[in-house]
């Protein structure tokens, strides 16, 4: 078995979204949503710090609203945005 890495920023945390979005959409286990919730929380202020996350996620690579991260809607809102 191969061991996987946690991808480290760039367009490897993008897919990184993606693929837990996926997890998160293929399991009605309310821990490990929570589990799932929290690394795309990592994940996305990963992407924020990195200065270069210039597009948003389509639908299908988000979380539902309640378990989106408030970093995420703050940093694609249009005033941040246009800041």
């Amino acid at each position: 078995m191969v061991a996987h890495s946690i991808p480290t920023g760039g367009s490897n945390d993008e897919e990184h979204l993606g693929e837990l979005a996926l997890k998160f959409r293929g399991t009605r286990d309310d821990s490990e949503r929570r589990d799932i919730a929290r690394e795309y929380t990592k994940t996305v202020k990963r992407l924020i710090h990195s200065g270069s996350w210039n597009e948003m996620p389509a639908p299908e690579d988000q979380l539902p609203d309640e378990y989106m991260p408030a970093a995420f809607f703050e940093f694609w809102s249009p005033a941040h945005r246009s800041a």
